[in-house]
């Protein structure tokens, strides 16, 4: 049995990447919501950043489920 290194460290790049893409993403989500000032342009972003949380999650979910 041998390890294939290279796919290896390929996967946890991606995995620390997409980890990182998706909690900043979900933060400045996050903060705009909770911000007060123009209400129309912070809730406009963070239901942007919200949808694309939800594009990687969906994303995630279907590269694992379809073959």
């Amino acid at each position: 049995m041998t390890i294939n290194w290279g796919g290896l460290g390929e996967v946890f790049i991606v995995a620390i990447v997409a980890s990182v893409l998706f909690v900043g993403l979900f933060s400045v989500g996050i903060g705009a919501w909770t911000r007060r000032g123009e209400a129309v342009l912070n809730n406009a972003l963070a239901i942007g950043c919200f949808v694309l949380c939800a594009v990687i999650v969906g994303y995630g979910i279907f590269a694992i489920a379809h073959k």
